[in-house]
């Protein structure tokens, strides 16, 4: 833990976020993985602790940062995080995008589901936990020449950033509000009606609505900047996006809760 910090540290002190490796950012998964906690019953919680061996809200939002810390000596999880699309492509097509060979966030968001269930596996809850919410993350639908928006640069509020960094941790800092308070304001407006609504489709839908969300003009991920033409974003893209941002958290959040309840009864 001591090797990771450091490296952040270094990363963070060079000016660089590490790209993919930090999905949400480590606030935006805390906020999924605690929305989920509340949404799950009592009983499937004591089974998510018991997989853990280690109760209580805070236990199980720290373990879905778990997936990001280790992809340092687990490179073979890496593209597990995201979904790549060709450029110019309008849909995400599992047997194109998603295939045994290359494998991606929706398929491993079950697979890792699966062995939980099979093996009550500690890494696996943590894999399937983190994955639901990278799902939601727009820029992890993204174009591998330009490492789904990690280069592609300009800046927000005056600061050097990307268009995946942006999306990872920028547009929620620039809120100035603690993940746990996000966390419960969010949590407090779910209603039935969102869960029943947000519970249907399966991951390849998500991850198809995720795409979509990327190429919208709010976002304009889908008509990409080019690195001869910086982004210059400000107060207007984070007013018009953080809603979008908190709508996703929220789906990732409910959607956590399901697959683990789905899973675990």
């Amino acid at each position: 833990m001591r090797f990771i910090l450091s490296v952040l540290v270094v990363l963070l002190l060079a000016g660089v976020r590490p790209g993919h490796a930090l999905a949400w950012g480590y606030d935006g998964h805390r906020i999924v993985c605690a929305i989920a906690w509340e949404q799950m019953k009592p009983e499937v919680r004591a089974k998510v602790s018991f997989i853990l061996e280690a109760e209580g809200k805070d236990a199980f939002v720290e373990n879905c940062l778990w997936p990001d810390e280790v992809r340092p000596w687990r490179k073979e999880t890496g593209p597990y995080h995201y979904v790549n699309v060709p450029r110019g492509a309008t849909a995400f097509e599992p047997a194109r995008d998603c295939t045994p060979e290359v494998s991606c966030v929706s398929a491993q968001a079950l697979i890792q589901a699966g062995e939980m269930r099979r093996a009550f596996s500690r890494d696996a809850l943590r894999f399937a936990a983190h994955f639901i919410g990278d799902m939601h993350q727009p820029l992890h639908a993204g174009y591998a020449d330009d490492l789904g928006g990690n280069l592609t640069k300009g800046k927000f509020m005056g600061r050097d950033t990307n268009m995946h960094g942006l999306w990872d941790y920028g547009l929620l800092e620039a809120t100035g509000r603690p993940w746990r308070e996000i966390a419960a304001d969010l949590n407090s407006r779910i209603t039935q009606a969102d869960r029943w609504a947000w519970g249907s489709g399966t991951p390849t839908d998500w991850m198809k609505d995720t795409l979509a969300l990327a190429q919208s003009t709010s976002v304009g991920y889908g008509n990409p900047y080019t690195p001869a033409v910086p982004f210059d974003l400000g107060a207007d893209y984070l007013q018009t996006n953080l809603p979008t941002i908190y709508l996703q958290l929220q789906k990732a959040g409910v959607r956590t809760a399901d697959i683990l309840s789905n899973f675990l009864q």
